[in-house]
This record gives structure tokens, C-alpha cells and sequence, in this order.
């Protein structure tokens, strides 16, 4: 099985700190690693020869080498998207090298910013999920859900998600993907017992992706056609593949449109860690639930982010709950934890006003 870690996202909801140069792949928001070297690290021992295939663009290709630089990554490759044209594409242009490389061995496709907790859970529902790869199913690893979130997108399984102790991950057949819901339908979700939380990761041969492909969007196949006879080694034709392609995602592409999609509820603690106010999901927290990364004096603080980087000021708060604090350099970012989702909507005020220094 060979990992295939996407890592194309631009990470604007961690603005101040995350920026177009280093986007949130790249930082560390909890440990002391970015989540680019986390997510590698868990993955590269899926494949025997140690082999991993990692998308992003041209502008990330030496921040990215460089936050990998201490770890062994003499079997990993970087396959370099000539633009972003969302997730299909890009995990049309991986399978194309991975196919090259490998044959048709099961690729297995990860965000590159998630939080995994573990390992060992994790490397079990990807066994299974290979072994159902091996028969044709698009397998997806779904997140049973702790809560009705409406940030996430829900799968729905033909049976219950419940597995009892000890008895290892199951494989369910997906009955429909679906989109963010609200409140009262996230609800029912999570008392039904048959949804999970589309967490972005699966496992499928490339010959099934072209399949599908073939069947869902001939016209992306067509694009990708000279570069699965090039092994995705041609520039030039990588170009030209990416000028035709539509941008679009890999669910709306394949997954919910595919004959044959398994769901592994899973056995894992997990993350995307979408926001600053989710930091508190992955990080240690004092107290009074505030998650502290910053040279700080707090007083009577409750349920609040406080992270500072690269800044040499103390920050002071006092009397306060619920806010996200994050300190720059040359930006400093306050707001209630309940719109840490809005900070995507500050980034593009930045881009109409022109202050491209700050993006």
C-alpha cells in the first residue's frame, strides 16, 4: 500500500500564523513538529520499500523539503501540481505516479494537517481497508461522532458503526455521502448510530479510480490519459493536464457517485483541527480549559486560545472567556472562539484592501 499525502491546502483559518508561504501543513500547532512531519511520520512505514508519494505546489516544494529535512525521507517523492485545481486532479496525478511506480498496489490518500491519535488503531483499520482495496472497494476511514458537528461532512452506513471492545474494525457498505448539515440533522446523525464524520482519508487501486473515472468524468479521465503513459514524469504534460481539468473535489469527482464504497469506522482518535478554537482537541489545557502557548499572565481566563509566535511580547488578559488570542510579529489576531471559523473571511478582507504583505 502506498501512502499518498496531499498537501495543497492554503490554511487561511490559521491566519496570523499560517500565511501563503508556510500554510498550516507546515506550522506546528501542537508538539513540536509541524503536522506535515507528523502526518508523514505516521505513514511511512504503510509501504514495504518505505515508498510515499507527497502532492503540493511549486512554492511549497523547498518549505516543505525543509520541514521534513529531519526525518528519513529517502523514500519519499514530491509530485508537484502545476496549479490547484482541488483534490480530484491531484489525486488523479499521484495515482498516475503511483501506478508507474508501484503498478496496481492499493494507494492510500491523506490530508497532510489532521491529528491522528493511536498508531497502532490507525495501522489496523488501514490493513483492513488495503484488504478491501485488494477486491475493488473504495474504502474511506469515517469518524464516529463525539458530537452534532455542522463543520464536517457525514458518511451513512448500510449497518451500525458501533463495533464492541476489542473486536477490531469492521468494513461497512456506504449507503450516501452528505453534505454539512445543520444542528437538528446533525443530531439525528449521531443518535442514528449509522453516520461518521468524512474525515478525507481512503484507499483504493488506481485501476478503480480510472474506473470511475471513466464511468463519472470521462472528460478528467481524457486529461490524465498522457499522463498515465508519461508515469507522470512529463512536465510539460503534467501542464497541459491541469490546464484542461476542471477543479473539483474527489468527493463530488468519485466518492459519491462510485459502485462500490466501504466505510472503517474508526478505531482512532482524530482531528482536522479546522480552526484556532479546535486547538484544544490535540493540545494540553490548563485549568480553567484554556489552551497556553505564549509568555503569558492570565486572571480569571476561561476557555481561550493564547498562542504567540515569533513575538516577544507578554500577553496580558484578565476577566475574559471564550477568546482566541494570537500574537505575530506583524499581526495580532483577537476574536470570540465562536467565529474562529470567520478568520477565512479577515483573509479576504486583507486581499481587497491590497495588503498582500500579510497574506
Amino acid at each position: 500500500m502506498l501512502p499518498v499525502i496531499l498537501a495543497g491546502g492554503s490554511g487561511t483559518r490559521f491566519w496570523p500564523l499560517s500565511r501563503r508561504a508556510r500554510p498550516k501543513q507546515l506550522i506546528a500547532l501542537w508538539g513540536d513538529r509541524p503536522m506535515i512531519a507528523e502526518t508523514f511520520d505516521r505513514v511511512a512505514s504503510l509501504d514495504s520499500q518505505g515508498r510515499a508519494l507527497l502532492v503540493l505546489g511549486q512554492h511549497h516544494v523547498e518549505p516543505t523539503s525543509e520541514a521534513l529535512r529531519s526525518l528519513g525521507t529517502e523514500g519519499l517523492e514530491l509530485v508537484v501540481e502545476p496549479r490547484a485545481r482541488n483534490t480530484a486532479p491531484a489525486i488523479a496525478l499521484a495515482a498516475a505516479r503511483a501506478e508507474a511506480i508501484a503498478g496496481d498496489e492499493p494507494i492510500a490518500i491523506f490530508p497532510s494537517d489532521h491529528f491522528i491519535g493511536g498508531q497502532q488503531a490507525f495501522e489496523a483499520c488501514l490493513k483492513l481497508a488495503e484488504e478491501r482495496a485488494r477486491q475493488g472497494a473504495i474504502v474511506t476511514l469515517g469518524v464516529p461522532p463525539t458530537r452534532p458537528e455542522t463543520g464536517y461532512g457525514y458518511i451513512e452506513s448500510e449497518g451500525s458503526i458501533d463495533t464492541a471492545p476489542g473486536q477490531g474494525p469492521i468494513a461497512l457498505a456506504v449507503r450516501r455521502f452528505v453534505e454539512k448539515p445543520d444542528l437538528a440533522t446533525a443530531r439525528e446523525y449521531v443518535t442514528s448510530g449509522r453516520f461518521v464524520w468524512n474525515s478525507g482519508m481512503f484507499v483504493l487501486r488506481p485501476s478503480t479510480l480510472w474506473s470511475e473515472l471513466e464511468r463519472q468524468q470521462p472528460e478528467l479521465l481524457r486529461a490524465f490519459e498522457p499522463v498515465r503513459r508519461s508515469g507522470a514524469s512529463d512536465v510539460a504534460i503534467i501542464a497541459e493536464a491541469f490546464e484542461k481539468a476542471a477543479s473539483i473535489s474527489i468527493d463530488y469527482a468519485v466518492m459519491e457517485g462510485a459502485a462500490h464504497v466501504e466505510v472503517i469506522p474508526a478505531l482512532f482518535r482524530w482531528s482536522d483541527v479546522g480552526h484556532w478554537a479546535a486547538l484544544d482537541e490535540v493540545s494540553a489545557t490548563d485549568t480553567q480549559n484554556n489552551v497556553v502557548r505564549a509568555d503569558a499572565v492570565l486572571d480569571e481566563v476561561r476557555d481561550s486560545v493564547v498562542l504567540s509566535a515569533g513575538s516577544e511580547r507578554l500577553i496580558a488578559m484578565s476577566g475574559v472567556e471564550g477568546l482566541v488570542v494570537v500574537d505575530t510579529p506583524d499581526a495580532l489576531l483577537v476574536l470570540p472562539r465562536e467565529r474562529a471559523q470567520r478568520v477565512r473571511e479577515i483573509v479576504d478582507a486583507l486581499k481587497r484592501n491590497g495588503r498582500d504583505d500579510l497574506l
